[in-house]
């Protein structure tokens, strides 16, 4: 047997390893493609029937056709290669033939040669990244109270993850790229949605081979020092002055948490550092020792990311009004159901400055909710104003300038003392 049949007879011999055809059988070494699909194996994508392999200039076995994992592994090896640089494109197929991965590059017949790449879907940018996060002391998700990261590379669209999906060993896959150097910019939130930790970097991803990045996240809650006083027009008093015992405070209309007055009276303060950056909404009320609420606060701050605010609140001294109401059409009262109104909108105007105490809107109550009581209005003298609109369509108001209260500082009518206030259609 000649040598030239002697090599075809060895390829035949050797179908599951892949062989080239050079006329001559001098060669130097042996090149082995290791191959995985967009970072997965062959065995996890079941629509991979095989690998394509393209060499110019040389003749591969079966025409280049391989199964996507050979000899326990997930590539070939190709063997008697002559010393040399080669181009090469490798093309994973489906079983009806149309290209699902490719990737390509070169190599250099020094004596064996491994090549490893990761194939990517065709028309996409040939790169990308392993993205994971990491809290100071090593801390899991829920220790670090985390419960979402937001994640975006370079000015693409944020993209929103499970905070476990990229903690303890896991990691998430960033979009395609471009190889080369990007920013990566991680934003890791609470159950609430607010900015709790951050992160932002650099990484730089290669073609052929994903990278591993990991973010290390750092505070970004943001705080708030907060204090109080107590007000009575010019007058300000401390705790004891104004006969409080317990603030009870509420942010961005969470739960109330009750203190002792003097935790934040006379230069004293309380600091809640659980917050993101922002503008938050504040409320305090000032009890005395009957629970008795005498003041009241409410208003807004802004703190910066990972930084701190100092907010000194100045409770005004606050009174209440009780209300209820009637229907009349006609010279006859209505029942809710009679006059078809579901709901009734009650506001207080400010006789001096024209102020109302509730907007545009009103507080609004179910119509067979009277009597209502209101504790936290301010001294002063108050038109009682009230809207209604009927399932058809038809409105009831009240009388302009029919029912005025006078609000008195710490004194609460109850519901045995409520004005009535008459409304009547349009």
């Amino acid at each position: 047997m000649n040598s030239r049949l002697l090599v075809a007879f060895l390829c035949l011999a050797a179908v599951s390893s892949g062989c080239i055809i050079h006329d001559e059988p001098a060669y130097e070494g042996d090149v082995t493609f290791r191959w995985t699909l967009a970072g997965l194996r062959c065995d996890e994508d079941p629509d991979v029937r095989g690998v394509n392999i393209y060499i110019p200039g040389e003749r591969l076995e079966n025409d280049g056709r391989y199964p996507c994992r050979a000899n326990g592994f997930d590539g070939i090896v190709l063997h008697r290669f002559q010393p040399g640089t080669y181009s090469f494109q490798l093309e994973a197929v489906s079983y009806g033939n149309e290209v699902l991965y490719e990737g390509s590059g070169t190599f250099r017949i020094n004596g064996d040669q491994t090549v490893e790449i990761d194939l990517l879907p065709p028309g996409v940018p040939p790169s990308y990244a392993y993205l994971e996060w990491q809290f100071p002391g090593n801390a899991s998700c829920n220790a670090a109270g985390v419960r979402y990261v937001d994640v975006r590379i370079d000015n693409s669209d944020w993209g929103r993850f499970d905070c476990e999906a990229g903690s303890n060993g896991n990691a998430i896959k960033s979009l395609y790229v471009d190889p080369g150097e990007h920013n990566v910019v991680m934003v890791a939130l609470d159950s609430r949605l607010r900015a709790v930790y951050e992160h932002s970097g650099r990484l730089t991803t290669h073609y052929g081979a994903p990278t591993s990045y990991i973010g290390s996240m750092r505070s970004s809650a943001a705080g708030v020092t907060l204090g109080w006083e107590f007000q009575d027009g010019p007058s300000r008093f401390n705790c004891s002055q104004a006969g409080v015992t317990h603030v009870e405070i509420r942010i961005d209309g969470g739960p109330w948490e009750r203190f002792s007055c003097s935790a934040g009276s006379a230069g004293a303060t309380i600091t809640n550092t659980n917050l993101g950056a922002g503008n938050h909404d504040l409320q305090l009320v000032a009890v005395d020792a009957q629970n008795n609420p005498w003041y009241y606060y409410t208003g807004s701050f802004s703190v910066p990311s990972g930084g701190s605010v100092n907010v000194t609140a100045s409770l005004w001294v606050i009174g209440g009004a009780s209300i209820k109401w009637e229907l009349r059409a006609g010279g006859s009262a209505l029942s809710c159901s009679q006059a078809g109104i579901n709901d009734v909108a009650i506001n207080f105007r400010d006789v001096f400055t024209g102020e109302l105490v509730y907007g545009i809107v009103g507080d609004v109550h179910g119509c067979n909710d009277a009597p209502v009581v209101f504790e936290f209005l301010r001294p002063g003298r108050y038109q009682v104003e009230m809207f209604a609109r009927a399932n058809n369509g038809v409105e009831y108001r009240s009388v302009a300038n029919s029912v005025t209260v006078d609000v008195v500082g710490h004194s609460f009518p109850g519901p045995n003392n409520a004005l009535l206030v008459s409304l009547f259609p349009n």
